[in-house]
């Protein structure tokens, strides 16, 4: 039995060894240099966010081929997924102009752009549903950090006086929705309804927002101190002593569930760190690679088994696919502040992460979602791969 115990293990791994060697011979774009992929990917992926913008200028929208699709409401959680993906389509070539513009796609990015600042300029104010569905708060956190980074880029911009209104009204909006645990959540679940969400914040969803109000904080925008400490001592509750970040506070009783150890919370890591850290908060340099680490290399396995699966959370310890794109666009973010050892130790592994994602057709994605999932998944993969730094 043993022998023939060895037999088959030998013959699984000859195999596993010739379907490898199959692949890379049928993979020409492995023998591209890695550097020259991520500068063609770029390149596709800005060029498919500046086709595939609507002609109001907002990017995504409820269209979709499937008959079930994730919970969301008509009209609110719609308006909320739209605004937000939009956000997220102008930061992202606002990052491609500000790395790449000259190029000569620079001028179609650039109206782009303007159609998208216009857009969200008339409809970044948007509702919740009800009491249960607050999406709403992605679209203010995507929104400020698209605002506030517009204004920074572009300072001479005649738009600019109201782009911070619209930022102040954002702040104002954000102190109704913070959470009595001082982050803020999406989703209240506990079958009470209360003007101010009172079941949860998550950690990840807190992370993102305090991002946007540190962009707008940059444009000149007034945030109330007390509601950033509360904020940052939400996301700073959140954290394990292994240093993964648990879903949110209704799950700090479970810190060892799946969900909430370092291969559940891998995609979600380094958002946290990235928000504490802009506002000071001391994240040690060791703890940003033991994060890139986990999310890269260690648990990598855990974030890519879970891409395209159609039901939230089903995959290994309750991995998202929506949870992918995300976690490298904040690791990037992440990895920028560290210094050129690190960017060459992980920069390779994060665009090689990344690319897994990418579409024949220049587009990212890694979750299926109405018709949202191409225009935020290409603009967190531009996030993500216009901060890698590659050598030739």
């Amino acid at each position: 039995m043993s022998a023939l115990g060895t037999s088959r293990r030998c013959a699984v791994a000859c195999l596993a060894l010739a379907l490898a060697a199959r692949a890379t011979a049928q993979d020409p774009a492995e023998l591209t240099p890695l550097a020259t992929r991520v500068d063609e990917a770029i390149r596709a992926a800005a060029e498919w966010l500046i086709a595939n913008q609507s002609e109001s200028g907002a990017f995504g929208s409820h269209h979709s081929p499937r008959p079930i699709e994730i919970f969301a409401t008509v009209p609110g959680s719609h308006d909320a997924f739209r605004i937000g993906t939009t956000g997220l389509g102008v930061s992202s070539l606002q990052d491609f102009v500000r790395t790449r513009g000259p190029d000569g796609r620079g001028e179609r990015a650039l109206a782009a752009i303007d159609r998208g600042i216009d857009y969200l300029l008339d409809n970044f104010d948007v509702k919740r549903v009800d009491g249960t569905e607050h999406y709403n708060v992605w679209a203010f956190g995507y929104g400020l950090r698209a605002f506030g980074e517009h204004v920074l880029q572009f300072p001479e911009d005649p738009r600019n006086g109201r782009i911070r209104a619209a930022c102040e009204r954002l702040v104002s909006k954000l102190g109704q929705y913070q959470d009595l645990d001082g982050g803020w959540g999406y989703l209240s679940l506990s079958g009470v309804r209360t003007y101010q969400p009172s079941f949860t914040s998550m950690s990840f969803t807190t992370a993102t927002i305090l991002v946007g109000l540190d962009r707008a904080m940059r444009a000149g925008v007034d945030v109330p101190e007390r509601l950033l400490e509360r904020a940052l001592e939400s996301v700073e509750r959140c954290r394990t002593p292994t240093g993964s970040y648990t879903y949110g506070k209704l799950w700090n009783t479970r810190p060892v569930a799946g969900i909430n150890v370092a291969k559940g919370a891998a995609c979600r890591t380094p958002a946290c760190q990235y928000a504490l850290d802009l506002f000071g908060r001391e994240v040690a340099e060791e703890d940003h690679r033991r994060s890139l680490e986990d999310l890269l290399v260690k648990h990598a396995r855990f974030q890519v088994m879970s891409l395209r699966r159609p039901i939230p959370h089903e995959s290994w310890y309750q991995v998202s696919g929506y949870f992918y794109l995300y976690g490298h666009a904040y690791a990037a973010n992440v990895l920028e502040g560290l210094g050129a050892e690190d960017q060459r130790r992980f920069g390779p592994t994060l665009a090689r992460a990344v690319l897994v994602c990418r579409q024949p057709d220049g587009s990212f994605w890694d979750y299926p979602m109405y018709s949202y999932h191409k225009p935020y998944g290409t603009a967190f993969a531009l996030i993500a791969l216009t901060r890698v730094a590659l050598e030739e």
